[in-house]
């Protein structure tokens, strides 16, 4: 399909905000989603930055040259037509986010979680969106075979990440998939949010836009 579920866009979005990357790599870029949307509410969003002279670096894998368009190369400063796997094997980059999105599940599950590995030690952290339970069945799709689904996933599956953070979600049919942030360092999602937008962000946020203490909350930055 290219594309995959909605319902967890919000959430990954925080969390990359939080992570605030300026190195990223789109381990399966398809339609162009992370990409796009790390454009936006990464430089977009915070800067205004609307030339297209980016500030972030956002590179790409794509196995289907199919879904490759023209307005990819305005978001992805690089995008790799390849296999991925034996991409990340020759790799000597380094990234500050890798993402998989709905892509891990199209491997052999023992390939997927090397795919993992090798990611983690080129990354400091690695999200990966993916289904949950065996309710997930596809066939390739759109004349692309790499479209069919390998592997079944479960959160326990993950059970040996010392460090991660995991959010289910459900589409809108009721079948499971999950977030999940992985690190080989501790994952202090508060941390990371207090980082991006300062000490007290939640106290400061909740005076000046429920309670409507502008005032005060100048004053007191003063």
């Amino acid at each position: 399909m290219g594309t995959s579920n909605w319902q967890n866009i919000s959430y990954v979005i925080e969390l990359i905000r939080a992570i605030n990357p300026t190195k990223i790599l789109d381990f399966g870029i398809g339609f162009g989603r992370w990409g796009i949307l790390c454009r936006e509410f990464l430089e977009v969003w915070d800067e205004g930055n609307y030339t297209g002279k980016w500030s972030r670096q956002i590179d790409g894998i794509e196995v289907f040259p199919g879904y490759i368009k023209p307005y990819h190369s305005h978001f992805y400063d690089n995008i790799f037509i390849t296999e991925g796997y034996e991409w990340l094997k020759k790799c000597n980059d380094n990234y500050n986010l890798i993402i998989c999105g709905d892509v891990i599940e199209h491997f052999e599950k023992n390939l997927a979680l090397e795919i993992i590995d090798l990611s983690l030690k080129m990354s400091d952290y690695v999200l990966i969106n993916l289904p949950i339970g065996d309710n997930w069945e596809q066939l390739e799709s759109n004349g692309n075979k790499y479209e069919e689904h390998k592997s079944v996933w479960h959160i326990s599956d993950f059970r040996n990440y010392k460090y991660k953070v995991v959010k289910t979600f459900q589409d809108y049919t009721g079948r499971k998939f999950c977030v999940i942030l992985v690190s080989l360092k501790p994952i202090s999602i508060y941390s990371l949010m207090k980082n991006k937008y300062g000490r007290y962000y939640k106290i400061r946020n909740l005076l000046n836009y429920k309670l409507n203490l502008n005032k005060l909350i100048e004053y007191i930055r003063k």
